[in-house]
């Protein structure tokens, strides 16, 4: 509101006429008394954030003044009623990994923290949520000759064990995936003329062993590669017609034969430079289907042979001039789905052949033309929140779905028809007083509505059910509106 002041009463005048004097910073007008009045016009609007002045040739002037206080850590605005504000802004950028804080100058600062515990025995790392995470590592080598620790300050460290077994009779040595190997260490020294052996405290001993066999009728010595050789002595007195033998006590004795065999089979004599003589007779008549044999008490003698190989599998017979004849007989069932053999003892055999391949995943059978069949199962539940598949040891498998999207603004469900379904959240809190929206990672946010209008005339406010009000203050009603006079 302007108020008047400053009432200056000058020359003459008619009505409003004639009263102007050039000043705009003045209102004129014309007394009843028919003289100018030239009044001071006040040019405060009232208005703290504007510069209130008046120029005579341009009028009133309100030029909104400037908060900014050339600091990056505050937000600069002004309020009509206290004029300018000069608000802290928040660094919080809500990861526990940096230091927040603000520079004049450039703002907003995020220093990352250090997370090094000194110890390399540990994988250090931030949480934006946690914080400094120390994991320990593995300082397992997979090998088991070491004895596998941590030092704080080198880390891992393998250290090698001992194998050694203190047995002189082991080569002491290590494998990486089993540990110590003690192996017997061979005291063969490929000379069977000792006896090799080995003792824990000294190791491999190889001691000469005795060859005498105490027979006058032996040569004994010892090979290397054989050992004790026992050579038999020759008693051969060139005479074909004696008996040369040896005995252990007294050594060669040669006893003259007898080369009556008492056989009607043969002819007997005996030659000096060969022995005795026994010329066979020839009982051969020829027939291939008889045994031509000779007894010593009659002769020969010609029996039929018999042809039976108590083999129900061949067909048995005999031919003069080849003998005896076993055909096989066949056995074939003309069946894909079993084995054909035969029995010595039964005769054909048809065994079902075995068609299972150890696959829960198919369905095994077998037909008479082809053979074995492995047809595969179906594993479809009908239900789309399943993986459906197969294991060949454990059969039909039905692994659920993951249907989590990672989003906070969605209900995650599945149905068996249709599959995975995001169901929209409502973050409507039925709350005029705010703002309702969704992060998908923190999700409803109800932030409160401004309702400052920047009038310093109104009283400003928010109801739930109707949002902001506005209520204009008693002491701003306009007086000169309503025709009262305040001088």
């Amino acid at each position: 509101m302007n108020y008047f002041s400053r009432v200056s009463y000058g020359y003459p005048c008619d009505y409003n006429e004639g009263c102007d004097d050039g000043d705009e910073c003045t209102s004129d007008s014309c007394s009843k008394d028919s003289l100018c009045i030239n009044i001071v016009i006040s040019c405060d609007d009232s208005n703290l954030c504007t510069s209130d002045s008046c120029s005579s040739i341009t009028g009133c002037s309100n030029i909104p003044i400037s908060c900014d206080d050339c600091n990056a850590c505050t937000v600069d605005s002004c309020s009509p009623l206290v004029g300018c504000c000069h608000t802290p802004i928040s660094c919080d950028d809500c990861n526990v990994c940096t230091i927040d804080s603000c520079s004049n100058s450039t703002g907003c600062c995020h220093i990352p923290i250090s997370c090094d515990d000194c110890n390399a025995c540990t994988v250090d790392s931030c949480s934006n949520s946690t914080g400094c995470c120390h994991t320990p590592i593995s300082c397992d080598d997979c090998n088991a000759c070491t004895v596998d620790s941590c030092s704080p300050l080198d880390g891992c460290c393998h250290t090698p064990i001992s194998c050694d077994d203190c047995n002189a009779c082991t080569v002491d040595s290590c494998s990486v995936s089993t540990g110590c190997c003690h192996t017997p260490i061979s005291c063969n020294d490929d000379n069977a003329c000792t006896n090799d052996f080995c003792s824990e405290e000294t190791g491999c001993s190889n001691v000469p062993i005795s060859c005498d066999d105490c027979n006058v009728c032996t040569v004994d010595s010892c090979l290397n590669s054989s050992g004790c050789c026992h050579s038999p002595i020759s008693c051969d007195d060139g005479d074909a017609c004696t008996v040369d033998s040896c005995s252990k006590s007294t050594g060669c004795c040669h006893t003259q034969i007898s080369c009556d065999d008492s056989n009607a089979c043969t002819s007997d004599g005996c030659s000096k430079e060969t022995g005795c003589i026994y010329s066979p007779i020839s009982c051969d008549d020829c027939n291939a289907c008889t045994n031509d044999f000779c007894s010593e008490e009659t002769g020969c003698c010609h029996t039929p042979i018999s042809c039976d190989d108590c083999n129900v599998c061949t067909i048995d017979s005999c031919s003069n001039s080849t003998g005896c004849c076993h055909t096989p007989i066949s056995c074939d069932d003309g069946n894909a789905c079993t084995n054909d053999g035969c029995s010595k003892e039964t005769g054909c055999i048809h065994s079902p052949i075995s068609c299972d391949d150890d696959n829960a995943c198919t369905n095994d059978g077998c037909s008479e033309e082809t053979g074995c069949c492995h047809t595969p199962i179906s594993c479809d539940d009908g239900d789309a929140c399943t993986v459906d598949s197969c294991s060949n040891s454990t059969g039909c498998c039905h692994s659920p779905v993951l249907c989590d999207d990672g989003d906070s603004c969605t209900v995650d469900s599945c149905s068996k028809e249709t599959g995975c379904c995001h169901t929209p959240i409502s973050c409507d809190d039925g709350n005029l007083c705010t703002i309702d929206s969704c992060s998908s990672s923190t999700g409803c946010c109800n932030t409160p509505i401004a309702c400052n209008d920047f009038n310093m005339c109104t009283i400003d406010f928010c109801l739930p059910n109707v949002g902001c009000v506005h209520r204009l203050k008693p002491s701003c009603y306009n007086y000169n509106e309503i025709g009262i006079n305040i001088n």
